[in-house]
């Protein structure tokens, strides 16, 4: 794995455990989770990576309705 792509990794772990705490910038933080699993798609793209998991979440978004839980 890339370091750009752990980088990744690293951030939107960072992120969503904020979340999960209850930090209060809850748009914010959605809108660097979402920078960051770009850009990861991105580096993954560059090198034709993408595990069997992002395959499938981003199929489940993809369908209509797929992004809403």
């Amino acid at each position: 794995m890339s370091a750009e792509a752990e980088r990744c990794r690293r951030e939107i772990a960072e992120i969503e455990a904020l979340l999960l705490v209850g930090h209060p910038d809850v748009e914010g933080l959605c809108m660097a989770l979402s920078d960051w699993w770009t850009e990861l798609r991105l580096i993954e793209q560059e090198v034709g990576l993408e595990s069997g998991a992002e395959k499938q979440n981003r199929r489940r978004i993809a369908e209509p309705g797929g992004g809403e839980d």
